[in-house]
C-alpha cells in the first residue's frame, strides 16, 4: 500500500494462494522472490460485526469525527490540490512496466517550490516560482537499466506555463552537474519540449549513463521528466517522448481548482477520512488523505501488480492515515485482501504473531523492526504497523470500530 514509511515488505509481483487474492499492494520496499498472482471467486461469507466493548482500542480515537470541511488556508489547499493531481499524473510504469522499484522519494506532493527543488538543481525550482508555480505531483521509479521521474506542474495560465518551461530549461542548461555542463537535446516527436542532457556514471557502474531533463508546456501545466538510462541517448529521449505522449491526455482530464479558491477545497469529500485513524503531530503531505485507485498506485511497492489487485477486488478508495483502509467491493473481497497481505509478509520472512484480540479474521506478524496487522471490517481491509504488538493491535481495533459503528 504505502511508501517510505512502508507497512509491508512485499514480493515484487505478489503470490498465488488457493481461493483468495494473493497479490501485494503496499509499501516501498521490494524484497523477496517474485511469484505470480491471481484472484479466484471469494468463498468467504460476511462476518458478524464485533461489538466495540469486546475490543481494546487503547488510547486511539474510535468514535467517528465530523467530516472534515474546507482546507481553510491557501497552504493547506495547495497540498490538497497537489494530492488531487496525483490521479492525473502517470507513473513511470505506465511508460515502461519494468520501472517499478522505488527511486529517491518515489512520490512528491509538490505544494511548495521547496519540494520541487528536491528533484533537481534549486535554480529550476526558482525559475518555476518566478512564474507563479501553483503546485504539482511527481512519481519516480527505476529498474536496473533506467530511471524515470514524471511530474506535472501547474501554473496560473498557459502563458505562465510556457514561460516557466523555457525558464526551467534555461536553468537546467546553466547548472553544471559534477562539472559537466548539460547540452540542449531534442525530444523526438515533441518540438514543443525543451530538454538538456549530460552523462552521469552511477555508483558501481563501469560506464556513463545518459541523463535527460525535459520541460514541455501543456496548457496551464508543464510536463517535466528526468530519465537516466544505460542504453544511450536515443533510449533516454525515446522514454521521455513516450512519457509526454502518455501524460498529456491524462492531465487533460483534471479540472483545476481556481487559485483564488484553494482554501475552499474540501479535505474529505468521500467522508472516509472521518472514519480513519489519522496521524497526529507532524503529518507527511501524503498522509491523512483519501486517494482514488489510480492515485493510490503511486504509493504501492509494485504498482503494476497493485493495479490488478485493485481491479480484481473492486478497490475504489485508499485512505492513508495512521492506519490504512482499502475500500473494496464487498466483505468477501476485503477478507481476501487481508489474507493475501498476511501471506505476503510471511513469505518475506515475518513470523506469525497473536491476532488482534476478539477479531478472529485478523492476522499479525512480527518483523525485524516491529509488527504488522491486518483485518477485514465489512467491505474494508485494514492494515497497520507499529513498534510494539499491543499498540498495533489496538490501532487495528480502533480502526475496526470506526469503520463498523454507525
Amino acid at each position: 500500500m504505502t511508501t517510505p514509511d512502508a507497512l509491508r515488505r512485499l514480493t515484487k509481483h505478489g503470490l498465488t494462494l488457493a481461493t483468495v487474492v494473493l497479490l501485494a499492494a503496499c509499501s516501498h520496499a521490494n524484497e523477496g522472490p517474485a511469484a505470480s498472482s491471481s484472484v479466484a471467486a471469494p468463498t468467504a461469507s460476511a462476518l458478524p460485526v464485533i461489538s466495540p466493548d469486546q475490543l481494546d482500542v487503547g488510547n486511539y480515537l474510535s468514535a467517528p469525527r465530523p467530516v472534515l470541511g474546507a482546507a481553510g488556508s491557501v497552504e493547506a489547499g495547495a497540498a490538497a490540490e497537489a494530492r488531487r493531481m496525483a490521479e492525473y499524473v502517470i507513473g513511470p510504469w505506465d511508460v515502461d512496466a519494468s520501472l517499478i522499484d522505488p527511486y529517491l522519494g518515489t512520490y512528491y506532493v509538490m505544494d511548495t517550490p521547496a519540494v520541487l527543488a528536491q528533484l533537481g538543481p534549486e535554480a529550476i525550482a526558482e525559475a518555476a516560482q518566478s512564474h507563479g508555480f501553483v503546485g504539482g505531483f511527481a512519481s519516480a521509479r527505476k529498474s536496473d537499466q533506467a530511471v524515470l521521474v514524471n511530474a506535472v506542474l501547474r501554473f496560473p495560465d498557459p502563458a505562465a506555463a510556457a514561460a516557466a518551461a523555457g525558464a526551467m530549461a534555461d536553468a537546467a542548461a546553466a547548472s553544471p552537474i559534477r562539472g559537466v555542463r548539460p547540452d540542449r537535446t531534442p525530444i523526438p516527436g515533441h518540438p514543443e519540449a525543451t530538454a538538456v542532457s549530460y552523462p552521469f556514471t552511477p555508483q558501481g557502474s563501469d560506464h556513463p549513463w545518459t541523463v535527460v531533463r525535459s520541460f514541455n508546456p501543456h496548457g496551464t501545466f508543464v510536463l517535466t521528466q528526468l530519465t537516466q538510462t544505460s542504453a544511450g541517448p536515443d533510449a533516454a529521449t525515446g522514454l521521455i517522448a513516450k512519457a509526454i505522449a502518455t501524460q498529456g491526455p491524462v492531465i487533460d482530464g483534471f479540472t483545476p481548482t481556481d487559485v483564488a479558491a484553494l482554501a475552499q477545497i474540501p479535505l474529505d469529500p468521500t467522508g472516509l477520512l472521518a472514519r480513519t485513524v489519522l496521524v497526529t503531530g507532524e503529518v507527511k503531505p501524503t498522509k491523512n488523505a483519501v486517494y482514488p485507485t489510480r492515485a493510490a498506485m503511486h504509493f504501492q511497492s509494485d504498482p503494476v501488480a497493485s493495479k490488478k489487485l485493485f481491479a480484481d477486488t473492486g478497490v475504489t478508495a485508499v485512505a492513508m492515515g495512521q492506519a490504512n483502509v482499502y475500500q473494496s467491493r464487498d466483505s468477501q473481497t476485503a477478507q481476501a485482501i487481508t489474507k493475501g497481505f498476511d501471506n505476503e509478509v510471511l513469505l518475506q520472512g515475518a513470523k506469525p504473531a497473536d491476532q488482534v484480540p476478539a477479531l478472529p479474521q485478523s492476522h499479525c506478524a512480527a518483523r525485524p523492526k516491529g509488527f504488522y496487522c491486518v483485518a477485514p471490517a465489512g467491505q474494508y481491509a485494514i492494515e497497520a504497523n507499529g513498534v510494539a504488538l499491543p499498540e498495533t493491535q489496538q490501532l487495528v481495533a480502533a480502526q475496526y470500530v470506526l469503520l463498523t459503528q454507525k
